[in-house]
């Protein structure tokens, strides 16, 4: 590992390096600290004239990760404005009265709002215990065709399916689409461990296989977890679990959105002894439903937007994307018609992404290509547009510096404003790629490696800051 004594031996001569060096030679230097087998592109450029101060492969097309997000805020603060709030409704075909009997349909609209949890959904349906009824002969139908396509972006990992960070994206969301539990070992070793739910009520459930081991010598990687879909389950857990765990979070993706909803209102009459002489059906009715029951409203874009970048949030970042597509062109939100949305968007700004690619509002997709070029640009049409006044850049926790990041395998990647004194803000954006330690690696050595790469991250930033 010299490489790395190297890297904190060139940090410390730079912090005591004459002021008199140009922000170019200093960079250079830390680029060359970088890994063999990286690849980089990298631009920084005045954000009020646009002038270039530094540029390294500026063109090059590149796995951006999480840094997509960045794109997907200023579009959607561009194109669906401050004021715009999701709204989720129930709605009946016939009016409801006084009668404790409902003789109608009735639909559960769904809007692809990102924030909406299993209570809004109760409190929608409260409303009809409120109005006193207790039986419906009729159907209640799962509403979310305003969204359109699949649930998920091509070039998704399809290992990441299970997990709560790539939950599926339909227009029916509750609770992010994830649910929550621990696994617990089994006292006796070759037992099945258990798994305990944070909402049991939820009637979302894993098949655990996992067999607890008496705790030993322990294999490479120690004991590990295999997930599966299961019938009659979420999923199938299979693997091991050392008997001396004392438990194991884990948080799953809803593998079907729809049906999982379905479940939770008919659970949600039967447990309020509403009787219902229909079904619950997942579709969108036939009819006139004009008659509104209850809605319930989101927060506005602002809200919605920090926890997109705040907590990098996929789910958020790609219904927010089918949003701008179904709202910029009034077509079906999905992933072809948000990028197409924010593309035009973009080239409206003067930004021409065509020469890259742009395929989901996350970046959890391994097909997105942006180079360092085209952040610079969508930062800076960003900044013409809103300057400090953009919402993520107004409450800001640190007020020398705003960015996003973005992590995947071998990805490591950056992208944001640094405010300097006296002189105006620089935009930058770093995109890494290829970032792999020498193998065989020790997890200290994949630690040091990954340490060296938030050095990189953080000298690159203070060089920006201290810049004249």
């Amino acid at each position: 590992m010299k490489l790395f004594y190297q890297y904190f031996l060139l940090i410390f001569l730079l912090m005591i390096k004459p002021v008199q060096a140009s922000i170019n030679e200093e960079l250079d230097q830390l680029l060359s600290t970088l890994p063999p087998g990286h690849i980089h592109s990298i631009k920084v450029i005045d954000a009020e004239t646009g002038s270039v101060v530094l540029d390294r492969n500026s063109q090059f097309n590149l796995l951006p990760a999480s840094t997509v997000k960045a794109i997907t805020a200023i579009s959607a603060y561009q194109s669906l404005g401050k004021d715009f709030r999701y709204a989720t409704s129930l709605l009946s075909d016939r009016q409801l009265g006084t009668n404790s009997t409902y003789s109608g349909n009735l639909v559960i609209s769904f809007s692809g709002d990102p924030s909406l949890t299993r209570q809004d959904l109760s409190g929608l349906l409260e409303k009809l215990s409120i109005k006193g009824v207790e039986t419906i002969k009729g159907n209640i139908w799962i509403d979310g065709s305003i969204y359109d396509g699949y649930s998920r972006a091509g070039g998704a990992s399809w290992d990441d399916h299970n997990i709560c960070f790539a939950a599926p994206v339909s227009a029916v969301i509750l609770d992010r689409n994830c649910f929550y539990g621990w696994l617990v070992p089994a006292k006796i070793p070759g037992d099945y461990a258990q798994m305990f739910y944070d909402e049991p009520n939820w009637l979302l459930s894993i098949d655990s296989h996992v067999v607890t081991k008496a705790p030993g010598k322990k294999e490479e990687g120690g004991c590990v977890q295999e997930v599966w879909p299961a019938p009659g389950h979420e999923y199938r857990l299979e693997g091991c679990l050392e008997s001396n765990k004392k438990r194991v979070r884990m948080a799953f993706a809803v593998r079907d959105p729809e049906e999982a909803a379905a479940r939770y209102v008919e659970s949600w009459l039967d447990k309020q002894g509403i009787a219902q002489h229909g079904k619950v059906i997942i579709g969108k009715p036939e009819g006139s439903f004009k008659q509104l029951v209850a809605t319930h409203q989101s927060e506005p874009v602002p809200e919605l937007l920090q926890e997109l970048l705040d907590k990098s949030d996929n789910l958020y970042a790609d219904s927010i994307l089918k949003t701008i597509g179904r709202t910029v062109n009034g077509d079906k939100g999905s992933y072809a018609t948000g990028t197409d949305a924010v593309l035009d968007l973009l080239r409206e700004r003067g930004v021409d992404l065509t020469r890259s690619r742009l395929v989901d509002g996350s970046g959890l997709s391994r097909y997105n290509m942006l180079s360092a070029e085209d952040f610079t640009e969508i930062l800076k049409a960003g900044w013409d547009n809103w300057g400090e006044e953009a919402p993520w850049l107004a409450i800001r926790t640190n007020e020398r510096q705003w960015l996003k990041t973005g992590y995947m395998s071998g990805v490591n990647t950056m992208v944001g404003y640094v405010f300097r004194e006296d002189r105006s803000p620089l935009i930058f954006a770093v995109l890494l790629n290829g970032l792999r330690p020498e193998q065989p690696a020790s997890r200290k050595e994949v630690r040091t490696f990954h340490q060296g790469i938030r050095e990189f991250h953080r000298s690159f930033l203070s060089r920006l800051a201290g810049s004249s």
